[in-house]
């Protein structure tokens, strides 16, 4: 051999796996749609998205494209992308759907209750309310989302909460938009707070009826009152300055 022949490779190295990184892009904005990091009909761009997670663009437009087929975003023919925009009719059909999915998927949850499931609600909802107190809307609403889907996964049903997660995609925006009105956030998430414990009660007493009453009154509480308040749908700041770098 002489040192003109290709010499072995010192070491080897494992081919890039492209679906792994849009895969964590996907959840990664997706999670940010479920804890109300964005906004009705806020725009947003694949660049400024990218740049927030530390990204090229191209994970980033694979996973608005799916994020867009679920309805959680709007591309025009002019390539403009957006938030799905608060439209009252479709809201309030989501929310229709959503009490009944979610109160039965609480139904079953009451009937697999630990006390170690109830723990981890009540540390979801003081987290929630120590949140609330501090003015840190998106601590508060990363936790009220982490309240409602400890019980969801609980019902031992991936299809449901898949579907029950996909709703809120399209509705987790419009309640972050009530934190442009800081009276009524404090208000909306106070009343959750209190209902929050009788749903814990319900749960854990195993009253399916109260439990699905509860999350149920909820769900439709917070509708009606941003509803009433006509809530602006923008925010001050853009949405990719609100998500963390992967």
């Amino acid at each position: 051999m002489t040192i003109l022949d290709p010499q072995p490779p010192k070491f080897s190295l494992e081919p890039v796996d492209v679906s792994t990184v849009q895969e964590r892009v996907y959840q990664s904005l997706r999670l940010a749609l479920l804890r109300g990091q964005f906004l009705p009909g806020e725009q947003v761009s694949i660049r400024s998205l990218a740049q927030a997670l530390g990204t090229s663009a191209m994970p980033v437009r694979e996973a608005v494209r799916r994020l867009v087929s679920e309805k959680a975003f709007d591309q025009s023919t002019d390539r403009l992308l957006r938030v799905a925009p608060y439209v009252a009719a479709e809201h309030e059909e989501y929310i229709r759907i959503r009490m009944q999915l979610e109160g039965y998927a609480t139904e079953r949850a009451a009937l697999a209750a630990t006390p170690e499931m109830i723990g981890r609600l009540r540390e979801h909802n003081e987290a929630m309310l120590r949140a609330l107190r501090a003015r840190d809307f998106e601590s508060a609403l990363a936790a009220n989302q982490a309240f409602h889907f400890e019980i969801y996964r609980a019902a031992s049903s991936p299809q449901l909460v898949d579907i029950v997660a996909s709703l809120w995609l399209r509705t987790g925006p419009i309640l972050a938009a009530s934190r442009n009105s800081e009276g009524l956030f404090e208000r909306l998430f106070e009343i959750g707070y209190s209902v929050h414990e009788d749903v814990m009660d319900a749960i854990s007493r195993g009253d399916r009826a109260a439990a699905r009453r509860a999350v149920n009154l909820d769900i439709r509480a917070a509708h009606l009152s941003i509803r009433r308040a006509l809530i602006a749908s923008r925010a001050d700041a853009p949405a990719a300055a609100r998500l963390k770098r992967l």
